[in-house]
């Protein structure tokens, strides 16, 4: 008899559908603080980046010389240093007493800091190099990711941090899936489990580019829940043709099986991702040739 999917393998793709979906909707909040003679290209790049394409991703522009970062539950910031380090060291400063995750970007890693002096030994700012706009937004995306514990949000907001987070999302599935190959300790236990998690894998994809738990979610479950028979019915097939690497085998296609399951999701997304804004932005207030930064911009609400 074909192994069934058990009810609560399904509740659990529910909720995890459902918490995925809630994630869809939380709200992110962006500082931005540029240096006097920052770096024209990385404030460029920041430009289009930060473009919401929902309502919920809230960013605020100020000038690194204010001496006050705004009282804000800001999630991170991000900082375009000019040549003056005092500016600088103050705002990691105010930044690293409230706790507030800071990346400072540079044009080259031979741009370094010290910030042993401010005494604090648990916040550390993250320093990211990159001379292009492209390895830029990929260094920048994969640490908003770690440092701010909120990468599905921020990719529902945020087009640049997708990339990062649903490989991140990919990996974590497949190799989850992986040692549930391995060990299956007993026979046919291991289908539901895998499939489970690809179908949880297949909403966090669908929440990453802001897609909530919808009817029109189906067919991407759906999708799901057939590929992981066939992967199951071939590992079978591959077992009984190579007996005694079992564990082996079954291993391997439960991660490339989860890795290829994932990214066909994300290929469906893809395809039918449209660009929109949720209005506009208030990177607007961001220099483009020449002047000092901009004041701080309204919050959307």
């Amino acid at each position: 008899m074909a192994p069934k999917i058990p009810y609560t393998s399904i509740f659990d793709v529910l909720k995890a559908g459902r918490d995925a979906g809630r994630s869809v909707d939380e709200t992110v909040f962006v500082l931005i603080l540029l240096g006097d003679d920052a770096d024209r290209s990385h404030i460029d790049t920041l430009r289009g980046a930060f473009l919401a394409e929902r309502a919920g991703g809230l960013v605020s522009v100020r000038p690194l010389a204010d001496p006050t970062v705004p009282d804000a539950p800001y999630d991170i910031a991000v900082i375009v240093p000019g040549a003056d380090t005092d500016d600088l060291m103050r705002a990691v400063e105010q930044l690293a007493g409230r706790g507030i995750p800071c990346a400072i970007l540079v044009s080259s890693s031979v741009c370094g800091y010290d910030f042993s002096h401010l005494g604090y030994q648990d916040y550390e700012p993250e320093v990211i190099a990159a001379a292009d706009g492209e390895t830029l937004l990929d260094k920048l995306a994969s640490w908003i990711i770690a440092a701010s514990g909120k990468g599905r949000a921020f990719a529902a907001n945020f087009p640049f941090v997708r990339p990062a987070e649903i490989n991140a999302l990919i990996t974590a599935c497949a190799v989850q899936n992986a040692t549930v190959g391995a060990i299956n300790l007993i026979p046919g236990s291991d289908l539901p489990i895998m499939t489970a998690n690809q179908a949880k894998l297949a909403l966090d994809i669908a929440a990453a580019y802001g897609k909530g738990l919808t009817l029109s979610r189906i067919p991407e479950v759906a999708g799901v829940i057939g590929a992981g028979f066939a992967y199951r019915a071939l590992a079978r097939a591959l077992v009984g043709l190579i007996p005694g690497v079992g564990w082996a085998l079954r291993a391997g296609l439960g991660y490339a099986g989860t890795v290829a399951t994932g990214n066909a999701v994300k290929a469906r997304f893809e395809a039918e991702a449209r660009p929109k804004h949720a209005g506009e932005t208030v990177l607007a207030a961001l220099p483009r040739n020449s002047g000092s930064p901009a004041g701080v911009p309204k919050r959307r609400g």
